[in-house]
């Protein structure tokens, strides 16, 4: 009975939800090279634009060779740069170790006191 318990305790504990700027950049950014779509979405700025183009990138990422989707997920994430144009309004600027040439610039912007993925900025339209 003991081991039962401890077995869905380990089982039940969920992912630390990220908070601030960098944990929300980071925490966005891992769940794409990881092709985990649902979580990335919960982190996104959620207007028609913004979910059109998270939809777009999703079915180009998707339809990837399965090697490339793999090596992804064991990319680690360089953070290159990051900057505050206002205090509600964050830049991150990273790369990842798979595929180092490809610099990508998110904006997060804070609502109602909570960081989320702007996608209108990293884009602008073209995918």
């Amino acid at each position: 009975m003991l081991l039962a318990t401890g077995i869905f305790s380990c089982n039940s504990e969920k992912k630390k939800e990220p908070v601030t700027d960098l944990e929300v950049a980071n925490a966005f950014v891992r769940d794409l090279l990881d092709n985990n779509f649902e979580e990335a979405e919960q982190l996104l700025l959620k207007d028609e634009t913004n979910n059109e183009m998270f939809k777009r990138f999703k079915q180009k990422y998707s339809q990837q060779d399965k090697a490339v989707l793999e090596q992804y997920k064991k990319a680690d994430i360089r953070v290159n740069e990051t900057s505050y144009v206002t205090d509600s309004v964050f830049i991150y600027n990273y790369s990842n170790t798979y595929n180092p040439s490809a610099k990508t610039v998110l904006k997060l912007v804070r609502i109602n006191n909570k960081w989320l993925v702007d996608l209108k900025y990293t884009f602008s339209g073209n995918l």
